[in-house]
């Protein structure tokens, strides 16, 4: 598929009451996928979705949609924003958002976030962006976040363990230090510079930024 940018958006669920964070972002040359009541995201931002993915149990069949719409058994291993995540990554996009995710039901949420695992271990970088929260999941390398004002930024390893991390231009820094799963060390930093560095050598970090 010959895609002019390579970004894929999956709107993944209605739990926004504010979606002015989105206001922001051209979706415009994105391809949009909307996992089952996600379409109400889409609707409220007056964009017509790509494609439609479901088993449509939190929201009715949309009639009369202009795309393709797959339709699935509410039985099924993967869930619909996977379904979504697996989809776009067939169709070659590297680079995939998942609006919304995040902030309802705790299992949906960790299995959301399981999900970027599956992005990174498929060659593809992700996030999940909502209202209050952005969520990526890294492999090693060096890596910068611009400042965001009102935001706390908290570094998790989801791996076994991340080596030699090193963070500058935050309020609380670090030279070559070693985080690991058992232990939650990196919450509520801040970043207090025009932008943050982050670099590590080994590992998979999961990076939090939440509204305080």
């Amino acid at each position: 598929m010959g895609n002019r940018i390579n970004k894929a958006y999956i709107f993944a669920g209605p739990d926004l009451e504010d979606i002015s964070f989105l206001n922001g972002i051209d979706f415009s040359n994105g391809y949009l996928i909307a996992a089952d009541c996600g379409i109400e995201i889409l609707n409220r931002l007056n964009l017509s979705p790509n494609l439609i993915i479901g088993d449509f149990d939190s929201h009715k069949k949309p009639e009369g949609a202009d795309c393709e719409i797959l339709t699935f058994k509410i039985e099924k291993d993967d869930t619909d924003t996977m379904l979504c995540v697996k989809n776009a990554l067939e169709a070659g996009y590297s680079d995939i958002t998942i609006i919304s995710g995040v902030g309802g039901r705790l299992d949906h949420t960790i299995a959301n976030i399981q999900t970027l695992s599956y992005i990174l271990n498929n060659g593809a970088v992700g996030r999940i962006l909502s209202d209050k929260t952005e969520i990526y999941l890294l492999s090693g390398g060096s890596y910068s976040f611009d400042k965001r004002a009102g935001y706390s930024m908290s570094l998790f390893s989801y791996s076994e363990r991340v080596s030699n991390l090193s963070i500058s231009g935050a309020k609380y820094n670090a030279s070559s230090v070693q985080i690991d799963n058992t232990f939650p060390l990196g919450v509520s930093n801040e970043i207090v510079k025009d932008s943050c560095s982050v670099s590590f050598d080994e590992g998979c970090l999961l990076v939090v930024f939440s509204r305080l």
